[in-house]
């Protein structure tokens, strides 16, 4: 992340606590479909900051690091818009409301400043411009090296909706199942493969791609767990607070997915954890229109 972005977000996101929470009296637990906790994210600066944030952000989501010229910063964000990412500028408004890479954008941006998760592959990569539709796959290409050798593979889905977490929830578990299983994750490999050059030369996926050319019957899934990596898939939903307090609306929403998604089947066969990361900001409407005000005015990229 550019430094200053990374001051930023700083200064506009911060972690309110993790899940369980227990303070005052009050407690919230984690999710019954997390291993161990949630994080509960918090905007702490204006609505201009969080658009602010994701129109600067875009850049970094769209590229791998050696790609940024920080001299032609604003050259990359217009090339960014027509060939990294769905954005259609003579699609209606509302249509334009409900692109899905500001919420991806976020996720980038919270799994680098919380988790210092590099870029696997920037996931600007993985969009062809020809087909114009949402980018296929995980939402998110990142990865951990652990003190234990194990390469975590932050590969996970972000929910920006103007109309609320139900939604949000909905979509999340509509797919969960189809996410965390060998086919799905062997098909986010392949489609990689024909980005070999750009995946970060440090991952161990591209040892796990090289297999593959070898013997093109394996599973790259299967293969994963052979080279120590385990799937980690964070969810992000970014919602209004519309509760009377913070703690009243996480406790609103865990207590919504306990309630109405009992059933989670997962059958991948290398480890993986699975959390959520809530995210409440003042006006969702607000921060998304904003910045699609900002595309179309081609307001010049922070340095």
């Amino acid at each position: 992340m550019r430094h200053s972005l990374n001051n930023l977000f700083q200064q506009t996101i911060i972690m309110q606590y993790k899940l369980p929470y227990r303070n005052n009296g009050i407690q919230i637990p984690h999710t019954h479909v997390t291993d161990h906790s949630d994080d509960c994210l918090l905007q702490v600066a204006s609505n201009d900051d969080i658009a602010k944030l994701i129109y600067n952000g875009i850049i970094d989501y769209s590229y791998n690091d050696y790609e940024i010229d920080s001299t032609r910063l604003d050259n990359l964000q217009i090339r960014a818009l027509q060939s990294r990412l769905k954005y259609n500028p003579q699609a209606s408004f509302q249509t334009q409301l409900s692109y899905g890479f500001q919420g991806e954008v976020v996720l980038y941006l919270v799994l680098d400043y919380f988790y210092h998760a590099q870029k696997a592959i920037a996931r600007g990569h993985l969009f062809c411009p020809l087909e114009n539709g949402e980018t296929k796959g995980y939402d998110s290409y990142q990865m951990v090296e652990g003190d234990n050798g194990v390469i975590y593979l932050f590969f996970g889905e972000a929910k920006f909706y103007i109309r609320g977490y139900k939604p949000a929830l909905e979509k999340i578990f509509e797919k969960i199942s189809d996410v965390l299983c060998d086919t799905y994750l062997h098909r986010n490999f392949v489609a990689m493969e024909s980005h070999y050059q750009h995946i970060n030369p440090q991952s161990r996926i591209r040892a796990i791609i090289e297999e593959w050319y070898n013997n093109p019957l394996i599973n790259m899934g299967a293969c994963a767990q052979l080279y120590n990596m385990q799937l980690v898939y964070p969810m992000l939903v970014i919602f209004d607070n519309k509760a009377n307090s913070y703690d009243e609306l996480i406790a609103e929403v865990v207590n919504h997915i306990d309630t109405e998604y009992k059933n989670v089947s997962a059958t991948l066969t290398i480890p993986h954890h699975l959390f959520f990361m809530f995210l409440s900001v003042n006006d969702a409407r607000y921060i998304k229109s904003k910045v699609i005000e900002w595309i179309s005015q081609r307001q010049p990229v922070m340095p």
